[in-house]
């Protein structure tokens, strides 16, 4: 069996636990492995910090040529994170004929199947465990152990620094702003949070994982996307009061005709598995034709637990020519139709300011009524200086109707302002 021989791109978090995985558990993973399994080179422009461990001397290096023009690399690791300069590099490794493992899930969402097709031209295989839920085997686990099901739908807690707000707004009260402020003190938000807020990070993992899930190539494009930036203390409190817990979901849902494929804050009942997930932790929850419900649970981002992920991947590397498994064709299918958001269905809250005076509810009954929106509560709160907020809960119902309605509704002179519009449930009932 052939030995396994390592090249490192990026000596940052990942790459740091992945080095240290490498370097103080050789023994163990060439016992399991059944092959030599060395780390031989590292690149990053950055190789004089101290990244609390001792490397051998030479195996540190600025330039990415060191593993490129090395004959005797044959799997490159890449976990830079972003697209530049990360895309330009995978393809110089997989075009030399390398294998590649990364945790790179945006350079994945928006070139797998360029770089599928690259390592079938070149014979070697690409391998991206960790770039959807960390350490969480969830890929892995859709390819092999639940490939008997059709998978209906799956629904995952992707994105840790979101849910880690989400669940401190829930714990304490506080508002976004606070609580973003936070979690960027703590490490666990970036500097410029836009792509994990906003949801873009969510949005490329589950490009991801619905197209292993489904079995179709999906562009990341065409999934519906909203951040946590809108959500108030005052939605969760909300709520509280009506038994839910909101939490921003990456939402796969197959259809015969099509997929539905869409990122955004959902009111979740408070007894869901999902509802409990807190902090920075990630689950991804599979519906199966023959296994029913399942969810994984684990560390969706962090040093180790993704390093876990990226090292088990080379360790399949090894598995895979022992038990000679066919190269990965993850990205080599048939693009199926993504739903328009306007032809999804599915509940809404929404809360609106309007003014305190007779009639308003019968003005909004009849809008939500002309719009074929049907109402299962609602509710006047907060009556106080000449305003009140309504909260309404709406029975599943078409986006493009909701939108309507809302449309109208903003135009009543009586409404001062409307508030929050969050989707509600998992759309079981549909």
């Amino acid at each position: 069996m052939s030995d396994i021989i390592i090249g490192v791109i990026g000596f940052g978090t990942v790459g740091k636990g992945v080095v240290k995985i490498l370097l103080n558990d050789c023994v163990m993973l060439e016992q399991r492995a059944g092959c030599k399994i060395r780390l031989k080179k590292i690149v990053d422009l950055d190789v004089t910090s101290d990244r609390g461990i001792k490397v051998p001397s030479g195996m540190l290096s600025t330039d990415i040529n060191d593993i490129l023009n090395d004959a005797e690399i044959n799997t490159v690791v890449e976990t830079m994170g972003g697209e530049t300069p990360a895309k330009k590099f995978i393809d110089a490794v997989l075009s030399s004929g390398k294998n590649l493992v990364t945790s790179n899930k945006e350079v994945i969402a928006k070139h797998g199947r360029h770089f599928t097709a690259l390592a079938k031209e070149h014979d070697c295989t690409l391998l991206y465990e960790a770039a959807v839920g960390g350490g969480i085997p969830v890929l892995q686990s859709i390819r092999n152990s639940l490939s008997a099901n059709n998978i209906e739908r799956i629904y995952g807690i992707v994105n840790g620094t979101t849910n880690y707000i989400l669940s401190k707004m829930t714990a304490t009260g506080a508002d976004f702003s606070e609580t973003l402020k936070e979690a960027q003190a703590l490490g666990y938000a970036e500097a410029n949070p836009k792509n994990d807020v906003e949801g873009y990070d969510a949005t490329y993992k589950l490009s991801i994982l619905a197209g292993l899930a489904f079995r179709c190539h999906v562009d990341y494009n065409e999934i519906y996307r909203e951040g946590i930036t809108n959500i108030t203390s005052a939605d969760i409190v909300a709520a509280k009061q009506f038994g839910y817990v909101i939490k921003i979901l990456a939402m796969g849902i197959n259809h015969e005709d099509g997929i539905e494929l869409r990122v955004h804050p959902v009111m979740i009942e408070a007894s869901h598995p999902l509802a409990s997930v807190n902090d920075v932790f990630n689950a991804i929850f599979i519906r199966g034709s023959s296994l029913g419900d399942a969810m994984l649970y684990g560390r969706g981002a962090g040093e180790f637990p993704t390093a876990s992920a990226v090292v088990g991947d080379i360790m399949n590397l090894a598995f895979r020519d022992r038990i000679g498994f066919e190269r990965d064709t993850d990205f080599d299918l048939n693009k199926r139709n993504v739903m328009s958001i306007n032809d999804c269905v599915t509940s809404f809250f929404i809360r609106c300011v309007v003014d305190d005076t007779a009639g308003v509810l019968a003005n909004l009954a009849n809008i939500f009524a002309k719009n074929s929106v049907s109402i299962q509560s609602l509710q006047q709160m907060d009556a106080k200086e000449g305003s009140a907020t309504i909260t309404i809960i709406t029975h599943p119902v078409n986006e493009a109707k909701m939108r309507a309605a809302l449309n109208e509704v903003e135009g009543l002179p009586c409404v001062q302002k409307v508030a929050s519009v969050i989707r509600v449930g998992l759309g079981d009932e549909q």
